[in-house]
């Protein structure tokens, strides 16, 4: 289970992902992001790197019965906890394998065919799209700004 802190619970800032239309799929699942603005990136008095809020949706229209959607919610969660586990605990020596620090909210729309898939299959979802939203919006390229784009 992801710790408190963490957790995405208000509509607002779900709608907020939805409409800044920063999007990244893959066949089980789409990744919303929302960048974090530059100076909130750091956690203050610490030089640990601020985790996004992350949200899991499982609409009612796309798996019908209640049960499945909470245990694909469940799955998908677990296999996000498990690769940015590094990042939560104490700061290693090695470089972290995601720069979460410059996502302000992650939001995760689970599709129906997550249901049927194999647990090395929402693992490579999860890592593809954090992978593909990283080069696709990540702040850390040419420019500094999201989405890679100089200011002018």
């Amino acid at each position: 289970m992801l710790p408190p802190n963490e957790r995405l619970r208000k509509t607002s800032v779900f709608q907020r992902a939805y409409t800044g239309r920063k999007s990244v799929s893959t066949r089980l699942v789409t990744l919303y992001v929302v960048p974090r603005a530059r100076s909130e990136r750091r956690a203050p008095n610490s030089e640990q790197v601020r985790l996004p809020f992350v949200g899991f949706v499982a609409a009612k229209k796309v798996l019908k019965s209640a049960v499945s959607r909470n245990r694909v919610k469940r799955r998908v969660r677990e296999a996000y906890r498990l690769l940015t586990r590094s990042l939560r605990e104490e700061p290693s020596q090695q470089k972290p394998k995601y720069k979460l620090g410059q996502w302000y909210v992650l939001v995760f729309v689970l599709h129906a065919v997550a249901l049927e898939a194999s647990w090395a299959e929402i693992l490579n979802a999860i890592d593809e799209c954090l992978n593909k939203a990283e080069h696709k919006f990540g702040a850390m390229r040419s420019g500094g700004e999201p989405g890679g784009k100089p200011r002018e």
